[in-house]
């Protein structure tokens, strides 16, 4: 199984559905890689508007 990022959140993960909103769009099209370990004091993280850790997708096609 390969990677995927959701359009929706942008988080990466496998499988057909989001763990994290639950959006079924997600995309194999993705480009740039943020990990984020502290999402409450990451200045990228707010202007993302990310609330979980993880691994996201700085843009998703």
């Amino acid at each position: 199984m390969s990677e995927k990022a959701c359009r929706e959140c942008h988080l990466i993960s496998y499988g057909n559905v989001c763990p994290s909103c639950k959006a079924s769009r997600l995309s194999d099209d993705f480009s740039g890689l943020i990990i984020i370990f502290d999402p409450e004091s990451s200045a990228i993280a707010h202007v993302m508007k990310v609330k979980e850790k993880g691994h996201y997708a700085l843009r998703v096609r």
